[in-house]
C-alpha cells in the first residue's frame, strides 16, 4: 500500500482532519511525523534558505524526518483560498513549490489545490487526480471531498462546542469518543484567576518550540484561543473592519477573536503570539493594540523563534501577568474599526468631500509622483511633491511602524508623515487588497498617524480589475481625488499623467542600455536628469514625447564603444527595485561599473504596473502570460506581489541572454521569500547566476558594493571562459 506523509506543521494543524479523512477515504496509509524534537530543530537546514519564518523552516524539518522514515511520497496541498473573498498566507500557496525545489523532484510531492477565491469549484479535480494516482476511482476521491469537508467541520464544531484546543480535539476525533472537558486549558485552573485570551496560530501554540506556551499561562486562570470562538462569530467581527472580509483566513480568525473576547470582556488580558518574520501578523498587530487600549484590556505582543529561550519567556509571562487592569482609553477615533453593530465594511457610504482647500500629496516610487501631480494639476488640486526615500524619511516612519512590517511600508509611512507636516489636507495611496500586505498599508499607516495627532483624509486607490465588479468603486475614487471634476477632466488628466510617467521609463531603458557602452561614463546621466526636469514641466503629451524624441537623439550621438558588457537582470519587490536610496543606487552602481561594463535590464517599472493593474494594455498583458508559463515548472500558482514575476523573469533569463540576476527583496517580505527558494534550483538547473539582496534598514554600502563587485567579476569570468 502506497505510504504518504503529512508533515507536522504549518496547514497540519488548521486541516489535519481534512487532510486525513479524504486519504483514509480512498485507502492510503497516512503517516504523520513525529512532534517537534531538538533533532527536528537541527533539520530546519534542508530549508534552502535563512530567509523564511520559523513555521516554514518548521516544515522542512518535518519533511526532512519522513523522507528519513522512507515515506513514498509527501503530502503537502497548496492553499490557496478558503474563502471567497480573501486568500491564504503566500506562505500555504507557496510551500509546496519550495519543498518540490528543494527535493528537485515534484512527483515526490502531492500538492492538491484548494482554492475558494471567487466561488471557484475546478480546484477539486486537483483532489480527484491525485486520488486516481493513488489507486482510487474518481467517484471515490470525489466521495472523498466530502467526506474530508465533514470532518473538517466536526473538528471546528468541537474546538467551539467544548472549547477545546486544536490538539485535543485532534485525539478525540482520533479516539472517535466523547470529549471530557479536563482535555481544554480553559478548564485546567477552576475558580477566580486571571482569564487570558492567548491568540496565535496553532503552528507556533502548539509546537513544541513554544516551550508549552498555554500551560504557562494557564497557571494564572482558563486560557481562551481563537479556535474557541465560532467562524460566524469571527465574520461577525471582522465585518466591523473596513474590507475585514479580504484578509487572509487565518489572520482573520486570529483578529475577529481577539475582538471578541476584548469587546465582550471575555479576558482579563490579551496575547498576540506571533513568529519573527511572520508578516501578516505584523497587519492585525495594529488592530488588536488599539482595540484592547479602548477597553483598558492588557496587551502582550510576544514574538517567538527557534531561539527562544524557556527561562526569558517565563519572565516576561510573570511581568506581564503583575499588569494591573487599564484604564479605557478616551480616543475618540476608530482606529479603521466600526462598533460591532456598523453595517458591513462594503456598505458604508463614501465619506463626503471636505469643503476647504485640497491639498494632496502620495507616497511614492519611482516617478510616480511625478505622473500623479501632473494628473492632479490638470483636475485644479494642488498637489505637494513627494520627497524619496532617504535616510531622513526613514526615521520619520520607523518609530512607528510595526516590527516585522517590511520596509516599503515604513519608508512610504514616512512620506505620508512628512507630507502631513509640509501642508497635505488628502493622502492618495493605492489600495487592492490580495495575498500581499500591499493592500492593507493604507489602513494600517492612517491608524498609526491618526493616534499621533494628524488630521487629514485617506483616498485609497484600488485597480478597477476586474471590471465588473471594480470599476464603479474605482469611477468614485477618481471623482474624490479630484474634487468632482468632469469625466472629460479627469480622462485629460490621466492621459496627461501616464505619457509622462511612460516618457520617463522609456528614458530610463534608453540609459540602461547606453551606459554599457559609452566611451566616457557618466555622459547620459545629466542629461537624463535633465529630461526628467524638462517633462515635468511639459505643457502637454505632445511635449513630452517630443521632448523624449529629443533625448533619444542626444542619447544616440552619444560617443560609444564595443565594451561586450554583461546583461544583469534586476527582479524583485517593485518598491525596492524601484527607490535607489533604498537599493543602495544598485543601477547607478552597475552603469558605473568600469571592468566589467554592464548592461541593466529592468522590466518592472511604473508603466508596466500601471498596464498590469489599472489599464491592461496587450504587450504587456502578453508579456506576462510568457513570463508566467515559464515560472509554471518551479511555481505554478501565483503567490501575490511580483514573487511569480521574479521566478518566471529568472527562468527567461538565459534564452534572452541575461548572464546574471540580481533579486531584490525587502525583509520579511512573503511573496519574495518564497521566490528567493524556488530561484535557488532555478539557477543551479539553468546555469544562471542568482543573487539576492535582503533590504533592511540597516543595510550597509560597503559590504553591498563589495557582493556587486564579487558577482560582476563571477559573470566576467564565465564570459571569458565561454569565449
Amino acid at each position: 500500500m502506497l505510504t504518504v506523509g503529512l508533515p507536522r506543521a504549518m496547514a497540519y494543524y488548521y486541516m489535519y482532519p481534512f487532510y486525513a479523512e479524504f486519504c483514509r477515504t480512498i485507502g492510503v496509509r497516512f503517516l504523520l511525523s513525529p512532534p517537534t524534537t531538538k533533532q527536528t530543530l537541527k533539520k530546519m537546514e534542508f530549508c534552502p534558505t535563512d530567509e523564511p519564518c520559523v513555521a516554514v523552516k518548521l516544515l522542512f524539518g518535518h519533511v526532512k524526518e519522513l523522507l528519513d522514515r522512507g515515506v513514498d511520497r509527501l503530502f503537502i496541498p497548496c492553499l490557496v483560498s478558503l474563502e471567497r473573498k480573501n486568500y491564504c498566507c503566500p506562505k500555504f500557496i507557496g510551500i509546496p513549490y519550495m519543498v518540490k525545489n528543494a527535493l528537485g523532484n515534484a512527483a515526490q510531492v502531492l500538492s492538491p489545490l484548494i482554492d475558494l477565491s471567487a466561488g471557484k469549484r475546478d480546484w477539486e479535480q486537483t483532489w480527484i487526480d491525485i486520488g486516481t494516482q493513488m489507486g482510487a476511482s474518481p467517484r471515490q476521491a470525489a466521495q472523498a471531498i466530502r467526506s474530508a469537508w465533514q470532518a473538517q467541520r466536526r473538528f471546528e464544531d468541537l474546538c467551539v462546542q467544548e472549547r477545546m484546543l486544536t490538539p485535543d480535539a485532534f485525539k478525540v476525533l482520533q479516539a472517535d469518543r466523547p470529549p471530557r472537558h479536563n482535555h481544554t486549558a480553559a478548564a485546567r485552573k477552576q475558580g477566580p484567576g486571571q482569564t487570558v485570551g492567548v491568540i496565535g496560530h496553532p503552528y507556533i501554540l502548539y509546537d513544541g518550540f513554544s516551550l508549552d506556551l498555554l500551560s504557562k499561562f494557564a497557571e494564572y486562570g482558563p486560557v481562551l484561543t481563537a479556535e474557541m470562538v465560532p467562524h460566524a462569530e469571527v465574520r461577525r467581527q471582522i465585518d466591523t473592519v473596513f474590507e475585514g472580509e479580504r484578509l487572509w483566513r487565518f489572520e482573520a480568525q486570529l483578529l475577529g477573536a481577539a475582538l471578541h473576547y476584548i469587546r465582550n470582556r471575555l479576558v482579563d488580558k490579551l496575547v498576540l503570539v506571533g513568529s519573527f518574520e511572520c508578516g501578516p501578523e505584523s497587519i492585525i498587530e495594529n488592530y488588536v493594540e488599539k482595540e484592547a487600549a479602548r477597553h483598558g484590556v492588557p496587551f502582550l505582543l510576544l514574538t517567538l523563534d527557534e531561539h527562544t529561550a524557556d527561562a526569558g519567556l517565563a519572565t516576561r509571562i510573570e511581568a506581564f501577568m503583575d499588569v494591573q487592569p487599564l484604564p479605557a482609553s478616551n480616543s475618540d477615533y476608530d482606529y479603521g474599526i466600526q462598533p460591532a453593530k456598523a453595517p458591513p465594511a462594503a456598505e458604508r457610504p463614501t465619506p463626503a468631500l471636505r469643503a476647504e482647500r485640497m491639498v494632496v500629496g502620495m507616497p511614492t516610487m519611482g516617478h510616480l509622483d511625478l505622473a500623479v501631480r501632473s494628473a492632479l494639476a490638470e483636475c485644479g488640486i494642488d498637489s505637494i511633491n513627494t520627497p524619496h526615500a532617504t535616510k531622513e524619511i526613514l526615521e520619520l516612519g520607523k518609530p512607528l511602524a510595526p516590527e516585522f512590517v517590511c520596509i516599503p511600508f515604513t519608508y512610504t509611512l514616512g512620506q505620508m508623515r512628512w507630507l502631513l507636516e509640509h501642508g497635505a489636507t488628502h493622502l492618495l495611496m493605492v489600495g487592492g487588497k490580495g495575498k500581499c500586505r500591499l493592500g492593507w498599508y493604507a489602513q494600517i499607516q492612517e491608524q498609526i498617524l491618526r493616534q499621533m495627532g494628524y488630521d487629514f483624509e485617506v483616498i485609497i486607490i484600488d485597480p478597477p480589475l476586474p471590471f465588473k465588479e471594480r470599476w464603479s468603486r474605482f469611477r468614485q475614487t477618481l471623482k474624490r481625488a479630484t474634487k468632482g471634476a468632469s469625466w472629460l477632466k479627469i480622462i485629460r488628466a490621466l492621459y496627461a499623467g501616464y505619457h509622462r510617467m511612460a516618457a520617463i521609463d522609456e528614458g530610463e531603458r534608453i540609459c540602461h542600455r547606453l551606459r554599457a557602452f559609452e566611451r566616457n561614463q557618466g555622459t547620459i546621466d545629466p542629461l537624463f536628469k535633465r529630461f526628467v526636469r524638462r517633462v515635468e514641466q511639459a505643457e502637454s503629451a505632445e511635449t513630452v514625447w517630443r521632448l523624449l524624441a529629443e533625448f533619444r537623439e542626444q542619447a544616440e550621438a552619444v560617443e560609444t564603444e564595443d565594451t561586450d558588457p554583461v546583461r544583469v537582470r534586476i527582479v524583485g519587490e517593485i518598491w525596492v527595485v524601484l527607490e535607489p536610496y533604498a537599493n543602495l543606487h544598485l543601477e547607478s552602481m552597475l552603469g558605473k561599473s568600469a571592468d566589467p561594463r554592464v548592461w541593466v535590464d529592468r522590466e518592472i517599472s511604473v508603466t508596466q504596473w500601471f498596464h498590469k493593474n489599472i489599464f491592461p494594455q496587450k504587450a504587456v498583458t502578453e508579456r506576462k502570460k510568457q513570463v508566467y508559463q515559464a515560472a509554471a515548472p518551479y511555481l505554478g500558482v501565483e503567490v501575490g506581489g511580483h514573487g511569480h514575476f521574479s521566478v518566471g523573469l529568472t527562468a527567461l533569463a538565459p534564452k534572452e541572454g541575461i548572464d546574471g540576476v540580481i533579486h531584490l527583496m525587502p525583509f520579511t517580505c512573503m511573496p519574495e521569500i518564497v521566490a528567493q527558494n524556488v530561484m535557488i534550483r532555478l539557477s543551479r538547473e539553468l546555469d544562471i547566476p542568482v543573487m539576492t539582496f535582503i533590504i533592511t534598514d540597516q543595510t550597509g554600502e560597503a559590504g553591498f558594493e563589495t557582493r556587486v563587485e564579487a558577482f560582476l567579476d563571477i559573470l566576467k569570468d564565465r564570459r571569458t571562459v565561454r569565449h
